[in-house]
């Protein structure tokens, strides 16, 4: 699309980075939010066309354009005009499923991640199988939440590497309750981050069923992967403890006190004791 040259003006009010690429110094309040205000009136239009205006990041086409779409998410939510902020939203969301270059996509995302809401979830799911844009929409969906499982759940069974590692921890994040068999499954991925990603969504949600599994999984060789594990124990048990489920939180710690017998791991047993009642 062709940008307006009344646009393209306003744009160039933005204030200009200092030497070391920060925005310090010399920005003249008043005259940004009064530029922004009027790109605001230009609605869609004009949000379309500071899309098309971003250039590759770090680069002088780059900046203004960059600042302005920046400011912009924030004016619509000071505003609190539902309705200015969902055009924005709507009108970034469009643009994702479009030819623009991964780095303007990541930009994109990381404004629904501010701005966003429900009405962004599906185009930004849409991102969740692509290796370079999972993690920016992954976290943009966690920000979001509302409509964000959804969308979890139908890319996990496709999603591979890097993205289904940030799927599994999109969906503990969110802690989609329905997504527990899932989770379970993955604990026994042949990816270690995969499978200490599904402990960790496990142990945040609280789930009753998740015992054994996580059990298990506390119970491999010495390192990283055995201290996550643990945690994520732990985490369980204080999660059953306070939803009403003493007797499997008691499972949990019994278990811990009876093999962290080790003195690298006596901090261990020694808090499964105090929970117990045994210390």
């Amino acid at each position: 699309m062709a940008v307006s040259e009344k646009l393209k003006a306003l744009v160039d009010q933005m204030p200009s980075p200092d030497g070391r690429g920060m925005f310090t110094e010399n920005i003249d309040k008043e005259k940004t939010d009064k530029a922004i205000a009027l790109i605001h009136e230009g609605g869609r239009e004009n949000i379309e066309g500071l899309i098309e205006m971003l250039g590759e990041p770090g680069t002088k086409e780059n900046v203004k354009p960059h600042y302005a779409l920046h400011c912009l998410a924030n004016h619509v939510l000071v505003m609190r005009d539902e309705n200015a902020r969902r055009q924005l939203s709507e009108t970034v969301a469009a643009k994702l499923s479009g030819d623009l270059p991964p780095h303007t996509r990541i930009f994109l995302c990381q404004t629904l991640q501010w701005a966003g809401r429900k009405e962004a979830t599906q185009a930004l799911g849409k991102l969740l199988l692509d290796e370079q844009l999972a993690e920016p929409a992954s976290m943009a969906l966690t920000a979001i939440r509302d409509g964000a499982a959804e969308q979890f759940r139908a890319a996990l069974p496709q999603a591979t590497g890097k993205c289904r590692l940030n799927i599994v921890q999109g969906l503990g994040a969110v802690e989609d309750r329905q997504s527990a068999d899932a989770l379970r499954q993955a604990m026994g991925d042949s990816d270690r981050e995969v499978r200490i990603a599904a402990g960790w969504g496990l142990s945040r949600m609280g789930d009753a069923g998740s015992v054994d599994v996580l059990l298990k999984a506390a119970d491999c060789e010495p390192g990283w992967e055995r201290i996550q594990a643990t945690k994520h124990c732990m985490v369980l048990a204080e999660r059953l403890s306070a939803g009403g489920k003493p007797e499997l939180a008691a499972k949990i710690y019994k278990h811990l006190w009876d093999t962290r017998t080790s003195g690298s791991e006596k901090y261990i047993r020694d808090a499964a004791g105090k929970a117990l009642g045994v210390l």
